[in-house]
């Protein structure tokens, strides 16, 4: 073929699409947004970069509510708590759905799962199994295993030297995670080259986004050529062994006194079924408590003034106890607060997972129609100037004081019908840790610097969670309630 013949084949195909696209998108009053380009939509906008700061750039230009495409795929991306509110309350059930993806049901067992499944009667059984196992009925289990750990983890700290947070932290929230959903902790244990955690941050990158998300109809043939696929069923390969293994020993050694995750489903739950509400467990409570938590004492070290007043009010209600729990937790305003005001800031993910539109709706008085994929920027709306009127960018707890935040002023466990099940015992689980281990320890920072100028940055890199920028390292020094 010639290149003048090829030349024009190119151009009649750009000009095709271009032509269609514009028909399609005639008669409606679509949001606003950046020109996109054939085939790769707005890719090479933010290819490379953070999405969530390329969204706050554009919203700087295009408002509030942006219409981008990825690949073919279009994308209606908002970030204001007005219309997150119209989004997730008044248009729930048009939005009660997930984007399909082929990689997303593979690792989901056949979106037998409770985050990804479609909204229907299964989604709805599985949710009230997740709950069941939350509920008072357990409570008393939980409460036990977390208050076990938290011993442990005090015991542990090298009292006087520098402590690696990150890793501290991480194997905690991890052991925990894994004693609540099959009675013990897999922490340690090795299969296909790769432990537990390995395997959830590489879950991380699957669920991140593929090419058959992005392209429907051909995305699935890159794939196949990149070796993504090849990728995705050895890790499936290696998890689902993992998972077999906690559910088969398990049930030859259950616990007939403390109940976990596995004792409440596996009489009402298929075996896919069980593995996939593991999964969910898994990915929504160990990554993001880790880095809410290493959030957390990074703000308190680098705020003196704010760590000093949590500290004044953990120890004017701790008594002699040794180990702090929810019934002393309950009484901490100013925790909750450091906690809200933590999650404002610097929330783990930057957004909340994408809804998938199935009928014409209006939001802000702009059409998002059918087969649009809606993208939450909980980043953004936790800065909302229209909402947080003042100082956004400072970490200042007491603007929670005397106020009710309503589920759409921030939302770091979603919202409306698809929002977090277990947001209770995460914030239960923050609260509890932070006040054991601000009660009778002093944290500083290490080698001398002054607690003022810990490094804070976040890191950069991906978009799916937001992590520091350097690992943390702290101090523990015993508290002297003499001094």
């Amino acid at each position: 073929m010639d290149i003048f013949t090829l030349s024009s084949l190119v151009i009649i195909t750009i000009s095709c699409i271009l032509l269609w696209k514009k028909k399609s998108s005639s008669g409606f009053n679509l949001p606003p947004g950046p020109p996109s380009l054939p085939i790769i939509g707005n890719l090479h906008q933010i290819n490379g970069k953070p999405l969530h700061h390329t969204i706050i750039n554009m919203s700087q230009k295009y408002g509030p509510i942006i219409l981008l495409h990825f690949g073919s795929q279009p994308f209606v991306v908002i970030s204001s708590s007005k219309l997150a509110t119209q989004a997730l309350q008044t248009h729930d059930s048009a939005l009660g759905n997930r984007p399909y993806s082929r990689n997303t049901k593979r690792v989901t067992f056949d979106y037998n799962d409770i985050v990804f499944s479609p909204y229907d009667d299964h989604y709805k059984h599985m949710r009230e199994t997740l709950v069941d196992f939350l509920n008072s009925r357990t409570t008393k289990s939980l409460q036990k295993v977390l208050n076990s750990e938290v011993t442990r983890l005090i015991d542990s700290l090298p009292f006087d030297n520098e402590v690696h947070i990150d890793k501290v932290i991480s194997n905690f929230i991890l052991d925990y995670v894994c004693k609540i959903v099959a009675g013990k902790s897999y922490r340690d244990v090795t299969l296909g080259g790769k432990k537990l955690k390995e395997m959830l941050d590489d879950m991380l990158i699957f669920f991140s986004g593929s090419f058959s998300e992005i392209f429907p109809s051909y995305g699935w043939i890159l794939e196949d050529l990149s070796g993504w696929t090849r990728r995705l069923d050895k890790h499936i390969a290696s998890y689902d062994a993992l998972i077999e293994m906690m559910i088969d020993e398990h049930i030859d050694h259950a616990n007939v006194d403390e109940k976990d995750l596995i004792d409440v489903c596996k009489s009402s739950l298929t075996r896919k079924e069980m593995k996939a509400i593991m999964t969910n467990v898994f990915n929504g409570a160990v990554e993001t408590s880790y880095l809410a938590l290493v959030w957390v004492m990074a703000m308190l070290v680098k705020n003196p003034r704010v760590m000093h007043k949590l500290q004044a009010e953990i120890r004017s209600h701790s008594g002699k106890k040794s180990t702090l729990d929810e019934t002393d937790t309950a009484k901490m305003t100013y925790l909750k607060n450091v906690i809200k005001e933590t999650l404002r800031l610097h929330g783990p993910a930057p957004f909340l997972i994408s809804r998938h539109c199935v009928e014409h709706i209006q939001i802000g008085g702009y059409d998002i129609l059918p087969g649009t994929n809606v993208l939450i920027c909980s980043r953004e709306i936790a800065k909302d100037p229209m909402v947080w009127t003042e100082n956004v960018n400072e970490f200042y707890p007491e603007r929670f004081e005397n106020r009710v935040v309503d589920q759409f002023d921030m939302t770091p466990f979603g919202g409306g019908r698809r929002s977090c099940p277990g947001f209770n015992l995460a914030t239960s689980i923050l609260e509890v840790v932070v006040a054991n281990l601000f009660n009778n320890i002093d944290w500083k920072a290490p080698n001398g610097m002054r607690n003022e100028d810990l490094d804070v940055e976040e890191n950069e890199e991906g978009s799916l969670l937001v992590a520091k920028k350097t690992p943390l390292y702290l101090v523990p020094v015993k508290h002297n309630s003499q001094a």
